[in-house]
């Protein structure tokens, strides 16, 4: 039996109208059902279950909502990619789920988790061509402008990704 992939996430919905299709052309999580956003913690536990669920809403609970925007494009190799100009917040998270579940490490361990780069992933591809026209299609359409008020847990039980739970960000005011 296929175990179940999750991954929490901050969902960008406000990024889908500058870079939904380029992602459905070039980015195969889109392809498979995940939105626009910043991977917070990827893998993450194999077939989550209420407990988790609960524990991170426990976790996002005491997270307070922030602005976030982005302004430039970044580049790794293959990967065109949106910068948020908040990323030390992310990175906070990102550095806070992975000490409350350290078996988890964001990237299964890749990179130390002070060397993630918070990023909203436009196009992962070997096509050179299509990550150029990525590039300058989405420079020209930021900034974009929003606020990061819930983060979610999304599962892959094996056919695609769905969202299994949302937790908002506390509202400040």
């Amino acid at each position: 039996m296929r175990r179940m992939e999750s991954a929490i996430i901050l969902a960008v919905p406000e990024a889908e109208d500058l870079v939904g299709a380029l992602r459905l052309e070039g980015d195969a999580s889109a392809r498979n059902g995940v939105p626009a956003h910043v991977t917070l913690l990827y893998p993450f536990v194999e077939d989550p279950d209420v407990g988790v669920v609960e524990e991170l809403r426990f976790f996002f609970d005491h997270v307070d909502g922030f602005p976030l925007t982005f302004r430039a494009v970044g580049e790794f190799p293959e990967v065109v990619y949106l910068a948020p100009e908040q990323s030390e917040e992310i990175s906070g998270l990102i550095a806070a789920l992975a000490r409350r579940w350290p078996d988890h490490l964001p990237y299964g361990g890749l990179f130390a988790v002070d060397e993630v780069i918070p990023h909203l992933t436009v196009v992962d591809t070997p096509d050179a061509a299509l990550r150029a026209r990525a590039k300058a299609h989405v420079e020209r359409g930021l900034p974009i402008t929003c606020r990061a008020a819930e983060a979610s847990l999304w599962v892959d039980p094996g056919g695609g990704w769905e969202r299994l739970a949302t937790f908002p960000l506390a509202q400040l005011g």
